[in-house]
């Protein structure tokens, strides 16, 4: 039965990696869009904004599987989810961060990295965080952290939100981790208390064919949703669809401490 889940979830973030990283070809030449620019923050590090605007606030991206945070400048469905946030004038931060982590200590590192930068480059300490898939796990565990628990909250898209001891024997999330797999890396294994008053917003679909019911949306809103809020958006299609990039939602859900 564990064999079975392993080569199920195997083949399942296989379909992830071609609908994410378009069967490995490289990705087009960036352009983020009439008025948006690109800053260089570092080493594998960017932010898109709005030419000339004032940052109302920093959106922390945390990218998928096969994806390295350039995702703004050629997909469609990530344009359609920054769009709404960049016009309103919050600046999207993206690291590479190790590829394909699952979350791991290098990764955390780096997204520690990207958040100090961007704090310093654009002089606000409002944020969001967002990310995809595999990206909701390091966003969880650093938004556990008391230093980000007053931030606006999280936004998930199609979200992979733990690690259950199934998924920890996974040979490339193993590698990723580059050994044993610890409890500490799957956000479901937290106490409740880490997320008191915390919130969130997922977008998932009940199609979804990649994440694991016992690691997904709902699995995560079960466990904590009596400490933190925890809101869910149902979208159409498999894992990633178009549909689950919602952000005029995700404006709006961004916007609440402003009301």
């Amino acid at each position: 039965m564990r064999e079975h889940l392993h080569r199920f979830f195997f083949c399942a973030l296989a379909v992830l990696a071609v609908v994410v990283a378009g069967c490995g070809s490289p990705p087009p030449a960036e352009d983020p869009g009439a008025g948006i620019v690109t800053d260089d923050l570092g080493p594998d590090m960017r932010a898109y904004r709005e030419d000339n605007a004032d940052p109302a606030g920093i959106v922390v991206w945390f990218h998928g599987m096969d994806s390295d945070g350039t995702e703004f400048g050629h997909n469609p469905k990530h344009r359609h989810f920054a769009e709404p946030l960049l016009r309103d004038g919050w600046v999207v931060v993206s690291a590479s961060a190790g590829g394909n982590s699952f979350g791991n200590e290098a990764a955390m590192t780096d997204y520690r990295r990207l958040i100090n930068r961007a704090r310093a480059e654009y002089g606000t300490r409002r944020m969001l965080f967002a990310g995809e898939s595999m990206g909701v796990l390091p966003a969880l565990r650093l938004y556990a952290e008391p230093e980000f628990a007053g931030i606006v909250g999280l936004v998930g898209v199609s979200p992979l939100t733990g690690l259950p001891p199934t998924l920890r024997g996974v040979d490339f999330i193993v590698d990723a981790w580059d050994g044993p797999v610890p409890q500490s890396a799957d956000p479901l294994s937290s106490k409740a208390a880490v997320y008191e008053q915390r919130r969130m917003l997922f977008f998932y679909s009940t199609g979804d064919t990649v994440v694991p019911s016992a690691a997904g949306a709902r699995a995560f809103a079960i466990r904590f949703g009596k400490a933190a809020t925890v809101t869910l958006e149902i979208c159409e299609g498999d894992h990633v669809d178009g549909s689950c990039y919602g952000g005029d939602a995700a404006l709006a859900f961004a916007e609440h401490d402003r009301r």
